[in-house]
């Protein structure tokens, strides 16, 4: 017998916000994701949140996780946004 587990992340909501960038106004779209451990890909446990930004005037990605970090004033933004959804 075998089990097939691991580890995903679903994106939960979308939303466009206006942010604050060298002090002009710009478009940003964050993306509030949920982690999950998988059974079978069957979500069964949540694990927490993670984020991802991206602002178009500049073409910045940030994404939270093993190797993107997002800088603290985006961070908070985004934190904002995750506890919509």
């Amino acid at each position: 017998m075998f089990f097939l587990f691991g580890f995903n992340k679903k994106p939960k909501g979308k939303e466009q916000r206006k942010i604050l960038k060298n002090g002009v106004e710009v478009n940003a779209i964050i993306t509030v994701y949920k982690k999950y451990f998988e059974l079978f890909f069957i979500p069964i446990i949540p694990l927490g949140k993670s984020y991802s930004i991206y602002i178009s005037h500049s073409n910045e990605y940030y994404e939270q996780g093993f190797f993107g970090k997002i800088p603290a004033e985006y961070l908070e933004i985004c934190e904002h946004v995750g506890r919509l959804y």
